[in-house]
């Protein structure tokens, strides 16, 4: 009787083990591979973050130099007008 309660026991013990090694060993395994995956992911993305960051900059840079070129085109429009208003006073004067 002792035997048979310590084979039952055993066979307990057994099944718990088979069913750990069958179901949870796999899905753990899962959940690593979840986990480095998303590591790799966070690496990745902080790598963008970083990208981003220099595009913004790039970006003011090229901001700043346009608002440059348009300070330069409105003080040559600026001149133009002046131009063709001399003119018009010189041939005005002529004629």
């Amino acid at each position: 009787m002792l035997v048979e309660v310590i084979g039952s026991w055993a066979g307990s013990a057994m099944a718990v083990i088979a069913l750990i090694a069958f179901f949870v060993r796999p899905v753990v395994a899962t959940f690593n591979r979840m986990s480095d995956t998303l590591a790799e992911v966070n690496i990745s993305l902080g790598m963008l973050d970083k990208d981003l960051e220099i595009a913004e900059s790039e970006r003011g840079s090229l901001r700043e130099e346009l608002k440059k070129h348009e300070k330069r085109l409105d003080e040559h429009g600026d001149m133009i007008i002046a131009h063709d208003e001399r003119i018009k006073t010189l041939f005005n004067e002529r004629g």
